[in-house]
């Protein structure tokens, strides 16, 4: 009776729920850096970016984003497009 249950319990470990799943996804790979920010502005209110005490900065679609203060952030995802015209040709 013991060889039959070893044998038996080796046949469901082999045969486990996990194997059956699709294997778990693969980590993304990194994507490429973030293209530098050009300016020495804020996109948002052209002021020196120091203007405000501590800039801030954030990525959008791939572009690193700065501006003079954390309230640009706001009024820059509000309307990006007219924002990113700054940085055409840059």
């Amino acid at each position: 009776m013991k060889p039959l249950f070893i044998a038996l319990l080796g046949l469901l470990c082999l045969q486990s729920p996990a194997a059956d799943q699709p294997s778990a996804p693969k980590p993304a790979e990194k994507s490429a850096a973030p293209k530098p920010y050009p300016l020495k502005t804020c996109i948002v209110s052209d002021n020196d970016l120091d203007s405000m005490g501590e800039q801030a900065s954030f990525e959008h679609e791939g572009r690193v984003i700065k501006v003079c203060c954390k309230p640009c952030i706001d009024k820059f995802r509000k309307n990006p497009a007219k924002y990113l015209k700054k940085l055409e040709g840059k």
